[in-house]
């Protein structure tokens, strides 16, 4: 009996840590309560770097750009092919495309804290690299040679998980070879990092939370023309989708979206439409804006030397 009673205690205190751990995350201090740390170095000071670091960030953010990292598919889309099933690759190039163009428009039209680009997420290496021409997207998701990413500061978005992060504060010269690990707490709507694809750090406001939604599937239209060796795609984002499902009486989508000739249907979960793309992306805008406001202006030349390794 009392062999279990321990073990009913051991388990009550695990859950009771975890969901200690969760809480944290929750309320957007990762990395202060974390334990599993390989490189205690990278967490000495840590409030004090943290706000400096913060403060600088966001000074720089504004005369600076944001970098929105979209998804392609590659490797799924190659594999179906491959693998012969290529109704389905066709099935997720297009719901891709949608989901992108969904997500670049809801940026175009909300965010206006700094300047944003767009760039898919196997062009990483060749942006970590020093690439600024030749890897962003226009508003047709095509990459255009002439979109240069003029700006020196920049931070990375996307939607991804968050992490209660086992790392600190790493200095430039080696944070190309520390990589982000530690617990995926949760999907957000957005997540910001930096240059070397580190989630930030609080007080900085680099997360916004994804609303629980259904994983139900939306249909809409999209213009395909097939040819032997690509898909031409003209998807029109649809803004108004979930007002218009409001203001119907009975709450049902007013229009069925049918095949006719080369209007094909996609499918898009509801996190990927427009309005829930563009209800984060404003959230993002007015958080920075906060932070922006509230914060002290940081002189790098000003300040303590022993900072500057962490200024990137």
């Amino acid at each position: 009996m009392e062999p279990m009673l321990n073990k009913c205690i051991i388990h009550l205190f695990c859950m009771v840590f975890l969901s200690g751990a969760v809480f944290a995350q929750e309320d957007n201090t990762f990395g202060r309560n974390t334990f599993d740390y390989k490189d205690p170095e990278q967490f000495k000071n840590f409030n004090k770097r943290s706000k400096v670091v913060a403060y600088w960030q966001i000074s720089e953010l504004k005369a600076g750009a944001i970098v929105v990292r979209l998804r392609n598919n590659r490797l799924l889309i190659d594999e179906l092919n491959k693998s012969g099933n290529k109704a389905l690759a066709k099935q997720k190039i297009m719901e891709q495309y949608a989901m992108n163009k969904n997500t670049m428009m809801a940026y175009i039209d909300h965010f206006d804290f700094c300047k944003v680009y767009f760039m898919y997420s196997n062009s990483s290496d060749s942006l970590l690299n020093g690439h600024r021409k030749g890897i962003f997207l226009d508003t047709t998701l095509a990459i255009n040679p002439n979109i240069e990413l003029k700006e020196t500061f920049y931070l990375i978005a996307e939607r991804d998980y968050a992490y209660n992060s086992t790392i600190g504060f790493v200095k430039e010269d080696s944070a190309r070879l520390v990589k982000e690990t530690g617990t995926a707490v949760r999907m957000m709507a957005v997540v910001l990092k930096n240059k070397f694809f580190h989630q930030l750090k609080a007080p900085f406001p680099y997360l916004i939370k994804e609303k629980n939604f259904m994983d139900a599937d939306l249909d809409f239209p999209m213009a395909v023309t097939e040819t032997d060796s690509s898909l031409q795609l003209q998807y029109t984002v649809n803004k108004t989708y979930f007002a218009e499902l409001a203001a119907n009486p009975k709450n049902k989508a007013s229009v069925t979206v049918l095949e006719k000739d080369n209007i094909k249907v996609v499918h898009v979960k509801k996190q990927f439409t427009y309005e829930k793309v563009a209800d984060a992306v404003v959230l993002l805008n007015e958080s920075l804006e906060r932070f922006y406001n509230q914060s002290p202006r940081i002189n790098a030349k000003k300040l303590d030397p022993k900072f500057a390794p962490y200024l990137y």
